[in-house]
């Protein structure tokens, strides 16, 4: 073997460990540099921190354990608005496709509420005054959520995004189907 064959397969040996860690180092680099993601927003709802939990019994009881779920939560009689955001929610849930099932609608109202008018207008829906005596525990485990809000609870029972009324269908759906892609859970 040459002088010159011996330089080449050094020099390709170098190039080699370069490609393997080089990236390696750079990541090192940049981890303990303090180097920052441009801090861009990939979601459209806003994380609630820390997530609001219901306790395991009181999300099995109200049924919607195992089950993402999209809230609405109000303390007006439900009217216009109301009956405008349940149909975003509904709207929502039927644009998931092959995902509806894993998807649950709820309405947390502080006030009373037609429950009959209210589900034939919107089968499906539950009501937290529907769910009998779990509904005081409902409302005050979701006490510390502010009203006329939409949000998503994951199947665990953690609410962890909120929206504002009237949000941006396709975005709201953009968000839901994120998760429900990445969650192995519900």
């Amino acid at each position: 073997m040459t002088n010159n064959d011996t330089r080449k397969g050094r020099l390709q040996l170098i190039l080699l460990a370069l490609v393997f860690f080089g990236p390696l180092l750079v990541a090192i680099l940049m981890y303990f540099g303090g180097a920052q993601p441009d801090g861009k927003q990939v979601n459209y709802g806003q994380f609630i921190e820390p997530p609001i939990s219901l306790d395991a019994k009181l999300h099995f009881d109200t049924g919607l354990r195992g089950r993402w779920t999209l809230i609405y939560k109000t303390a007006a009689p439900c009217e216009e608005t109301c009956e405008r955001a349940l149909i975003d929610i509904r709207q929502i849930r039927l644009a998931t496709g092959r995902e509806i099932e894993r998807i649950e609608r709820l309405l947390v109202s502080e006030s009373v509420v037609d429950t009959d008018a209210l589900l034939a207008a919107h089968p499906g829906l539950a009501i937290s005054s529907s769910l009998a005596a779990v509904s005081g525990e409902l409302h005050r485990a979701l006490n510390p959520l502010p009203a006329e809000q939409l949000y998503i609870m994951d199947p665990l029972g953690n609410v962890i995004l909120r929206y504002d009324l009237e949000p941006d269908r396709k975005k709201f759906l953009g968000d839901l189907k994120k998760l429900l892609k990445f969650s192995r859970i519900g």
